[in-house]
Parts: C-alpha cells; sequence; structure tokens
C-alpha cells in the first residue's frame, strides 16, 4: 500500500442544529469584537485622532478635530479661554544718511507696555534697509510708534513715548504697518 493510497476517515460526529446555530452565533460575536479591535488598533497605529463635537474656542480661534488653533496672523497661549490676539508687523526703513542707526519702540496707549520690553529698544539694520518686527497686541489697544537716530533725530511718540503725534499710532489688528522711510527732515 503506498502512501499516496492511505487515508484515514473519522466518522461524522452529528450535532444537534441548536448547538450548531449557538456556535455559528458564538463564533460571529468573537469575529465582531476582533474585527473591532484590529480597526481601533490600526487607527491609533495610523496616528487616527478621535473626534470630539462641540469645542469651545476662545476669539480668533477655530476647532480642528476637537482642538483649538489660532486662525493665521493670530497667536496666544490659551485659543480655548482668553482665545488669540492679533500679530502686528512693523516695517521701519532707515533714510536718514546721518551715518547713525535709528532706535525705535512701540507703545501701547492702553496698557502700561512697549515692544521690546523694558530699556531694550529694536535698531534699523542700515541706511536703506527695512527693520521688520512682529509683536502681539490685544484687541482695541492702539500701538504708537516712537523712534531716535544716535544723532538726536525724533520720529513718532520719541524713543520715551514722550512727543506729541497726530497719526503715528495704530489699532492693534492682524496686519503689517509699513512706517515708511524715516528721512533727516
Amino acid at each position: 500500500m503506498s502512501a499516496s493510497n492511505f487515508r484515514i476517515e473519522s466518522p461524522p460526529c452529528p450535532r444537534p442544529a441548536s448547538a450548531r446555530r449557538g456556535l455559528v452565533q458564538g463564533l460571529g460575536h468573537v469575529l465582531r469584537v476582533c474585527l473591532v479591535a484590529v480597526g481601533f488598533s490600526t487607527a491609533a497605529g495610523l496616528g487616527c485622532v478621535l473626534v470630539v463635537e462641540d469645542t469651545e474656542c476662545g476669539p480668533f480661534a477655530y476647532d480642528y478635530r476637537g482642538a483649538c488653533y489660532c486662525e493665521d496672523g493670530f497667536d496666544g497661549d490659551d485659543p480655548y479661554g482668553a482665545g488669540c490676539s492679533p500679530l502686528m508687523t512693523f516695517r521701519v526703513t532707515d533714510d536718514c544718511d546721518d551715518g547713525s542707526h535709528v532706535s525705535w519702540k512701540l507703545f501701547s496707549d492702553a496698557r502700561d507696555w512697549t515692544w521690546p520690553s523694558g530699556s531694550a529698544e529694536y535698531r534699523t539694520p542700515g541706511l536703506g534697509y527695512d527693520g521688520l518686527e512682529t509683536i502681539l497686541c490685544d484687541v482695541d489697544e492702539w500701538i504708537c510708534f516712537g523712534a531716535q537716530t544716535d544723532s538726536g533725530l525724533s520720529y513718532g511718540v520719541g524713543i520715551d513715548f514722550s512727543e506729541d503725534c497726530d497719526d503715528c499710532c495704530y489699532p492693534c489688528e492682524s496686519r503689517e504697518v509699513d512706517l515708511g522711510y524715516l528721512t533727516c527732515n
């Protein structure tokens, strides 16, 4: 007798129909649980995020998949509560050929706040070059510009916010303010 012709047959194991149905239902439940577990594990492994509805974000912030983010042109530490504040960029160009740099500051007219803080000052990079600085300000405040050259010329509200100026304060909003060319006149 060769190995290819050798077969072992077992007698059929009869089961009642109700036992077969219970076994099929039990396997179906186990299969469903396994599929859900595999699906969740795969989603988590791929970096999928659980979406939470009804996230409350503060002003100038939006909800994306259950988290709050600041809108373009805004930034802040608390997009959920206080919201986000406008980013405002100021451009200054030294156009005074007096051999000195221009030192400048920005002042809030609503609170005791300056940019940069304390006694620090921004400085223009040189004759004909733009100096750009971006600040985070509060909505409903006005930002005033003041500058002074090393030779003593003063612009706007002055480097110490002591000069009068009619057109050197700007409402805080997300935008760029071009202060123009600071000339020797």
